[in-house]
């Protein structure tokens, strides 16, 4: 999933069945560019990615890697309503900051639901 402008679902879970055609699917990812919708991507992530009829395992947790490069600049009111309805569906969420620009209250948001927290400063060559 891509979050620009609008939050882009790349392939469901039923997509790949092997671990290398995943890793491909993941790395053909195109950066577009723009905003980041954090919250439009939590809420694709709780409706399409996490749905029995799209390749979710009901016999299995729900985890989700939220990568970011910044601060939510799309629905960004509505982001703790969403990470509430995320938590209350069980999903645990490891939110990842990869630049010093990452929104501290966007880790806070998201560690409400009992994640791993990672944040490193990535430094450019």
């Amino acid at each position: 999933m891509y979050l620009g402008n609008e939050a882009t679902l790349n392939f469901y879970l039923t997509n790949y069945t092997d671990v290398p055609s995943l890793v491909n699917a993941v790395r053909n990812i195109a950066y577009i560019g723009g905003n980041t919708n954090t919250t439009g991507g939590l809420r694709l992530m709780r409706t399409e990615i996490f749905n029995v009829a799209n390749g979710d395992r009901l016999d299995v947790p729900n985890v989700a890697v939220l990568i970011t490069d910044g601060i939510p600049t799309r629905e960004e009111a509505q982001l703790p309503d969403e990470v509430m309805r995320i938590k209350k569906s069980g999903t645990r969420i490891v939110t990842v900051g990869v630049t010093n620009q990452v929104s501290f209250d966007l880790i806070l948001y998201t560690k409400m639901t009992s994640i791993n927290v990672i944040n490193r400063q990535v430094q450019a060559r």
